[in-house]
């Protein structure tokens, strides 16, 4: 009964009033209401899952991955083999690796299938809260080395569910012209960047000082808590249209020539993220070798890695944001595909930094300070804008699946990272990072050649 009533609250067409049109009445500190409930969802399940995420890259390559402990992984010669056969034979380190990029790939591959069910079925409120649920359910079966490998695929398929549609439904929240869209997708990213932090300082350094389930424990609890979220604030969310109204909605006129658009900003972002997930990935593992962790006589837990770098946009957004402000009084603000662009140069000159603080002996970790900050003010850059962009130009009828191709392009650096991570162990340090800055670099010239047309067909 629940979920038909959460299917039909609402009869309006997409055709008429667009779900972003629906005014909701409460408002909280200038904005709509339910940007608190996505918001503090989104911290949560962050923080779950990026916990998890610093944790699982080190998990295998210190323990599960290790000839001890290889006869307790559930189903671990048939996923060798299938991985080998795909990429060739490798070391255990390098399946790791290899597994963690597949990991992260399809945990941003799979935001397609939910973009598609929240437009198309259930609705983005229903498909979140489901999402969130399965994702508990994911990261509870992580936690024994016998479910590990299943878990890891349960848990992408309900993230894939959730984040698109937490994603949607914010752009819901507001009518496509309002003026505070942007602050909102700014201040979901602060919560996500919020959880993202806490959740490998707190169970990160669980799980790598004291023991690796207590680490995964601590992830599904926050997880529950996201689910739990969801559905408690359900009713200050926009309403869901009619599954009718969904299933009717049509591309119109035009509409192709949008989506061709905005899959092309996507591909281009791929080298972004190419160069970004590797931070989730081989950069524990040369942190763990190569960084001097030594800071005021104590020694940094790796994970803590991720915690800093979760923290550096947090950081960053309120300098970002004034320097925004200061350009737009001027009428020097970059639009949104010239800072996407700006995204990806600031995150190929942070891999260039990192490349050369990598040379012979131990690399200061103030120097890696400097790198996630560098690195996360091109995050600032880009993956709000993008947000922005993709909610406000996609075609109603297929936003949840357009948002979802935010995440697509997240799947295809994450698979290459993978990929590449076999290179560390053959590579020298500057030579490795320096090839991952080329990513982005390319990706950036080529944005500023195409952006003027890309511009005209977007209307920005």
């Amino acid at each position: 009964m629940r979920r038909k009533r959460l299917l039909a609250q609402s009869t309006a067409s997409r055709h008429g009033a667009a779900m972003g049109d629906i005014k909701i009445t409460r408002d909280f500190a200038g904005h709509p209401a339910g940007l608190a409930i996505v918001t503090l969802a989104e911290g949560l399940q962050a923080a779950g899952i990026y916990g998890m995420k610093a944790l699982v890259i080190l998990y295998m390559a210190d323990f599960l991955f290790t000839p001890a402990e290889l006869a307790t992984v559930g189903g671990f010669a048939a996923w060798r083999a299938a991985v080998e056969g795909l990429f060739g034979p490798m070391s255990l380190q390098a399946l790791a690796t290899q597994t963690m990029g597949l990991y992260l790939g399809l945990f941003f591959l799979t935001p397609l299938i939910g973009g598609w069910l929240g437009d198309r079925h259930w609705g983005p409120r229903l498909t979140a809260i489901l999402g969130a649920f399965l994702t508990t359910a994911g990261l509870v079966m992580v936690i024994s080395p016998t479910l590990f490998l299943p878990g890891l695929l349960v848990s992408a398929l309900g993230a894939g569910a959730l984040r698109c549609n937490l994603t949607a439904q914010t752009g819901h929240l507001y009518a496509r012209n309002d003026g505070r869209r942007n602050a909102a997708f700014s201040i979901l990213a602060a919560g996500l960047n919020t959880g993202a932090f806490l959740g490998p300082l707190v169970m990160g350094a669980l799980g790598e000082l004291v023991d690796w389930q207590w680490g995964f424990i601590t992830c599904a609890a926050c997880m529950a808590l996201a689910a739990l979220t969801l559905l408690v604030g359900n009713g200050l969310m926009p309403p869901d249209t009619a599954p009718e109204a969904r299933r009717s909605a049509r591309l119109q006129a035009g509409d192709g020539k949008t989506i061709a658009a905005l899959i092309g900003v996507m591909l281009l972002t791929s080298l972004f993220w190419l160069a970004q997930s590797q931070v989730w990935n081989v950069y524990s593992l040369w942190g763990r070798d190569h960084l001097d962790r030594m800071v005021l006589g104590l020694q940094v837990p790796v994970t803590w890695l991720q915690a800093i770098d979760s923290l550096a946009p947090i950081l960053a957004v309120p300098p970002v944001l004034a320097l925004w402000r200061w350009q737009a009084r001027r009428g020097r603000e970059p639009k949104e595909l010239g800072k996407i662009g700006i995204g990806m140069a600031l995150m190929g000159v942070a891999f260039l930094w990192l490349a050369l603080g990598s040379g012979p002996g131990k690399t200061p970790f103030l120097w890696v300070v400097g790198f996630h900050l560098m690195l996360n003010i091109g995050w600032l850059y880009l993956v709000p804008t993008m947000n922005a962009l993709f909610s406000r130009s996609a075609p109603v009828a297929v936003t949840g699946l357009m948002l979802g191709a935010v995440q697509f392009a997240v799947f295809i650096g994450s698979t290459m990272s993978g990929w590449l991570g076999r290179f560390y162990e053959t590579m020298e340090g500057p030579s490795f990072w320096l090839m991952h800055a080329a990513f982005p670099l390319t990706g950036a010239a080529v944005m500023w050649a195409v952006r003027g047309r890309l511009g005209r067909v977007l209307r920005l």
